[in-house]
């Protein structure tokens, strides 16, 4: 039972939050439980096996590519409010679950896991910096150095934080190091309400909202191609021998720190664009665990001769 509700938890939430829209009003609670899955993440990871290599340069490069270049190319284009949705979702870092994708898929947890350091941090700093650059001229007269304390908080207290955090308490007390394991289900879950708050707030503001189909298919279609980009370059840089694992860490976003910023700082169907983005990668992500699970029942068939 609970090998079939991971994967098709996503599936569930969304289907939950899209019935009870109601729910939007637990919105504040995202940051809290980006946060808390990030700490338990953190507080697991084996720094003796977390060595940078290139690709993960590259894919660094690669994550502030689609947030950059989507946004320049649909703003000459004319669509300022596409343009947002796709900076929000192209720039977002490495989505906490991530490794642990990685991880279900028979990868290598240790490369997901830097490469989910690595690009939090990196995309903290770029939300910092280009929000009030590339967006700020949407808050009106609010003056920039203002905007930049505020987006640095709000980044701080979801990504870096639970890094600092984490750090400390395996200092402090060295056991902790084992409660990533012990508390997975519980990150698990966590993960399951934020997407059952992230599909009720969608669903909301589409309802209260003037647009129709007609702005909300663009979007749809604009982050399927992102989703797609993202995942294709991955595995470009990973290559034969990390393709997988690079497609994760590249096209597997956390999204819900892209959804939060655009709920504060843009317009307000900005947002919808980085929650299609969660819906189309994990879409791909259950596909990816179908398949292994299809491979891994082939080979325990071939084995007993069947």
């Amino acid at each position: 039972m609970l090998r079939i509700l991971r994967t098709w938890g996503l599936m569930i939430a969304f289907l939950t939050g899209g019935l009870l829209p109601g729910l939007h009003v637990l919105s504040f609670l995202i940051p809290f439980g980006v946060a808390t899955m990030l700490t338990i993440t953190f507080l697991g990871l084996d720094t003796r096996q977390m060595r940078p290599q290139w690709r993960h340069g590259a894919i660094l490069a690669g994550n502030v590519l689609l947030g950059l270049g989507p946004w320049a190319l649909l703003r000459a284009l004319g669509y300022p409010d596409l343009a947002e949705a796709a900076f929000y979702a192209g720039m977002a870092g490495e989505a906490a679950s991530a490794p642990v994708i990685v991880h279900m898929l028979g990868g290598k947890t240790e490369f997901a896991c830097t490469g989910l350091v690595l690009n939090s941090l990196t995309s903290a700093l770029s939300f910092c910096v280009f929000i009030p650059l590339l967006i700020g001229t949407r808050t009106g007269d609010v003056p920039l150095g203002t905007l930049f304390a505020d987006v640095t908080q709000q980044v701080f207290g979801m990504l870096l934080f639970p890094c600092i955090l984490a750090f400390l308490l395996r200092r402090v007390y060295p056991e902790s190091r084992n409660w990533s394991k012990k508390l997975k289900d519980v990150s698990f879950t966590i993960w399951m309400v934020c997407m059952v708050i992230v599909a009720a707030a969608a669903v909301y503001r589409v309802q209260s909202g003037s647009s129709g189909w007609h702005e909300i298919c663009p979007t749809a279609a604009t982050m399927g191609l992102l989703c797609l980009c993202g995942f294709c370059l991955g595995r470009l840089i990973g290559g034969r021998r990390l393709g997988m694992e690079c497609g994760q860490c590249l096209g597997q976003k956390n999204a819900t720190v892209g959804i939060y910023l655009a709920m504060n700082y843009s317009a307000p169907l900005v947002f919808l664009g980085p929650s299609l983005y969660l819906f189309f990668h994990h879409i791909y992500s259950t596909w990816q665990m179908v398949q292994h699970g299809r491979r891994k029942k082939a080979q325990r068939q071939a084995r007993a001769g069947i």
